[in-house]
């Protein structure tokens, strides 16, 4: 696995266009190569995203709702540094929990709760994540999506901004930018 972080930290680019090496038909081979790609890029969203200098004690703190969707392919990164600031792994079960990550993962198995936890987050630093579709749309922060056999990425400028986080151009360069929806 620390191959893999440091082959996907050199070549994000790469790993956003990278076609999954797995026939349709074998369909556990194609889920373990997205949650290990998904799991590699989790590590660059925490490099490349700045957080304002109070919400920074030495850990970046990750954060899992609704389970663990990577299978277990997250575990190297606990206890690793990332801009200097070591890596803590947590599972959390509710919204106040969440305020505490410095990025929550979103499982899709949340999404009837997701408008509740997006309210309760609003203006907080934390950088939300997840695959469920219209996540970015509806104030998520970073939204994977599947293009054919490819991972994607939009990323909700408005809500990164809202949540007083900067995403590196490097990253922007490489997903699609949406904005929220307004309810007007």
């Amino acid at each position: 696995m620390a191959i893999l972080i440091k082959t996907i930290c050199a070549g994000l680019a790469l790993l956003l266009a990278l076609p999954f090496s797995a026939p349709a038909s074998a369909g556990e081979n194609f889920q373990l190569v997205e949650q290990e790609i998904k799991a590699g890029l989790l590590y660059n969203f925490l490099k490349y995203t700045q957080w304002p200098q109070d919400r920074t004690n030495g850990t970046a703190v990750v954060c899992l709702l609704g389970g663990d969707p990577f299978d277990g392919h997250l575990q190297p990164m606990a206890g690793r540094t990332v801009n200097q600031h070591g890596i803590e792994l947590r599972s959390v079960h509710t919204a106040r929990e969440a305020e505490a990550c410095s990025l929550l993962y979103v499982n899709a198995s949340e999404k009837p709760d997701w408008p509740m936890l997006q309210r309760t987050l609003t203006g907080k630093s934390v950088l939300t994540v997840s695959d469920f579709d219209g996540f970015a749309q509806s104030g998520g922060m970073i939204e994977f999506t599947r293009i054919d056999k490819r991972i994607g990425v939009k990323i909700n400028v408005d809500a990164v901004t809202a949540a007083h986080l900067t995403v590196q151009d490097r990253l922007l360069h490489l997903a699609s930018t949406v904005h929220s929806l307004r309810a007007d």
